[in-house]
């Protein structure tokens, strides 16, 4: 017997008929996007750039809604493809622009794109695709590396990839990631919990400057893709933390996906699922 929406759906807060209607309206956004530049600039090398940054950002909503709106986390797995490509796409054409080789392609110097590249690593992991975060790292580092080891807690979650990652001491943004930070620098595990439930405790009213904060509220509910600290869920598979119970009450918290990726950490690799994510 199949389940009805409201029973799949992963957050109360999305409503059938928003689904339903961006399911059809978001392949159509993507179809108008990549037809042309947009008009919103002053060359046609520029209208691409805004075009194609625009396809990068809603692929990272498409799939975000998807898992809002309760759709086999398997099958999330190919769409983290799509992300990444599109991401790679705009980057490609940004550097053409801007004529450098060094532009970021995540825009980590910003709150509005230092949020979403977190989550987009977070994702990596929880959907087991660790093969796609050198190909996240090239966005971030530039062609010469020029960029590499902006940030701590960037450089500590790519580490686990694994790959040859940067010392760093700066936080490009402590409010509200301080936390997380801490959780992810400490060898005690009780003691990295606390920190994920003070992150978690301030998470959503600390980014209320984001541009999808209290999107559920709006007409349609525009712009709602659901509300996930999939950073979060990444800091516990990788920190090995077993019992993450006291997190499940924050509705942001992507519980189910956490246990899925510990129950198939090896979808990817051979390696022994006692070791695969183990601390540095």
């Amino acid at each position: 017997m199949s389940l009805s929406f409201s029973e799949r759906r992963r957050q109360d807060f999305l409503s059938e008929q928003h689904w339903l209607q961006e399911v059809i309206d978001i392949p159509e956004v993507l179809s108008m996007h990549a037809s042309g530049p947009s008009g919103a600039a002053d060359s046609e090398a520029e209208g691409w750039t805004l075009s194609l940054q625009c396809i990068a950002r809603i692929r990272y909503e498409y799939l975000s809604l998807k898992y809002t709106a309760g759709e086999p986390i398997h099958s999330l797995r190919a769409d983290l493809d799509a992300v990444v490509t599109a991401h790679e796409a705009a980057t490609e054409q940004l550097r053409k622009y801007e004529r450098n080789p060094n532009a970021i392609g995540l825009d980590i110097g910003s709150f509005d794109g230092y949020c979403p590249c977190v989550a987009l690593i977070g994702l990596c992991y929880l959907l087991d695709r660790r093969d796609v975060l050198p190909r996240i790292a090239a966005l971030l580092d530039g062609q010469d590396k020029a960029n590499a080891g902006m940030d701590f807690l960037i450089e500590e979650f790519l580490a686990y990839a694994p790959m040859d990652r940067y010392a760093c001491d700066t936080l490009l943004a402590p409010n509200p990631f301080e936390p997380l930070a801490d959780a992810m620098s400490t060898d005690d595990n009780e003691a990295a919990l606390k920190d994920l439930h003070r992150f978690l405790g301030r998470w959503y009213r600390d980014l209320a400057g984001a541009p999808w904060h209290n999107t559920h509220k709006s007409k349609g509910q525009a712009g709602y893709f659901g509300y996930w600290s999939f950073e979060a869920g990444a800091a516990v598979l990788l920190l090995g933390i077993e019992g993450d119970s006291a997190l499940h009450s924050f509705p942001y918290y992507p519980t189910d996906l956490v246990a899925w990726a510990k129950a198939n950490v090896r979808l990817q690799g051979d390696e022994d699922t006692s070791t695969a994510f183990a601390r540095r």
